[in-house]
């Protein structure tokens, strides 16, 4: 084996040359996922609060559908706002009437806000509340889909 210099052989260039390159590609696919996910990782990571109501969010081919699991709550102590790139759910379950045996439930208020991937468009967003559930159906802005050209 060859040395330099300063001692250093041909495989520890090689060795060093190839731990750059690889470093090298890391940072860039590091960098890709961050750029395709956004935010979603940010979420991925985040605290659970007990208050927090869990949420599906669907990526429909116009529309964005979210579907938060609210139990307990009627439809008419939910609060329910949309702007163009957030939706934010504010609810309350009350207990019912009645001489408990056993009382682990009490108020409960639920609460979820998001940041959505994409824009929409917040005066035509639609919501149903059955079973506990609520699904917002919240149609995008801008639907990107590929028209077909004739060439002549």
């Amino acid at each position: 084996m060859r040395s330099d210099s300063s001692g250093t052989s041909d495989l520890e260039r090689m060795i060093g040359k190839a731990a750059v390159e690889a470093a090298r590609m890391s940072s860039q696919a590091s960098q890709a996922a961050k750029k395709i996910l956004g935010d979603v990782t940010a979420e991925i990571g985040e605290a659970k609060s007990p208050d927090q109501a869990p949420l599906d969010l669907i990526d429909a081919d116009s529309e964005l559908i979210a579907r938060v699991a609210l139990p307990g709550a009627s439809k008419d102590e939910i609060d329910l706002r949309v702007t163009e790139d957030s939706l934010h759910v504010d609810a309350k379950a009350t207990p019912r009437e009645g001489r408990y045996l056993r009382r682990e439930l009490g108020s409960i208020s639920l609460k979820r806000e998001i940041k959505l991937p994409v824009e929409v468009k917040p005066e035509q967003t639609k919501a149903a509340f059955k079973d506990g559930i609520l699904e917002v159906h919240l149609p995008k802005l801008v639907v990107v889909s590929a028209q077909r050209v004739q060439v002549d």
